[in-house]
């Protein structure tokens, strides 16, 4: 998985999911998902999606710690209907990679990351990978928090040239939001305080075409 990462940063041209939070508010998001193919050697699922973005979180006086991050895209049931959730990877301290099980705590409730393989990582603006300790602390202002979501197995219900929605969620601890929750958004055990999360959602359209990896 790591060596998947690291080809699909080098492939994949830099995305926009482009949302500031303050509050609740959701100002407005672009997006765009790559596929890919590959006829690796090390026995990874072929197609291959990809979401690269950035998440712009913004802060006035507290000291706020993400506790989580979940890239979540949606699809309509045989093209008709409501979006519904396809497939989900999340991150927190605790790590990314799925499989194993993996869950994270917001204040709407648990979210699993599945069915599909895959992860998320943090990179910088030179699409440097970054470990969760790197961005978890928030400073003052606005913060962008850069990431690219690999998701490595076929996922049927985004056909191509079809719409999807793409659905990001922060859940950070210690917030000066209003209406934020009490949970154990971290994962160690204690309820923490002054917890919210936030979400950013876009519709955008499945590529017709992949780009080939050769390894």
């Amino acid at each position: 998985m790591p060596r998947l990462t690291a080809v699909a940063l080098a492939l994949v041209s830099v995305l926009l999911v482009h949302e500031r939070a303050f509050a609740c508010a959701t100002l407005r998001a672009s997006a765009r998902i790559d596929t890919f193919a590959c006829s690796c050697a090390e026995g990874l699922d072929n197609p291959i999606t990809v979401v690269t973005g950035t998440a712009f979180i913004g802060n006035g006086r507290a000291t706020p710690t993400l506790a989580s991050l979940i890239v979540e895209l949606q699809a309509k049931k045989n093209g008709v209907g409501i979006y519904q959730p396809v497939a989900r990877q999340v991150i927190s301290a605790d790590g990314t990679d799925f499989p194993p099980s993996r869950s994270v705590t917001t204040c709407k409730g648990p979210v699993a990351a599945g069915p599909i393989g895959g992860r998320i990582q943090f990179v910088d603006k030179d699409e440097k990978p970054l470990t969760f300790d790197d961005v978890k602390n928030i400073p003052d202002g606005i913060t962008p928090l850069n990431f690219v979501a690999t998701f490595a197995g076929l996922i049927p219900e985004l056909k191509p040239g079809s719409r999807a929605r793409l659905k990001v969620y922060t859940t950070a601890m210690n917030t000066d939001q209003p209406r934020t929750c009490s949970v154990d958004a971290d994962g160690d055990g204690t309820i923490d305080s002054q917890v919210k999360t936030l979400f950013f959602s876009t519709v955008v359209r499945v590529p017709t075409t992949s780009f080939l990896i050769t390894p």
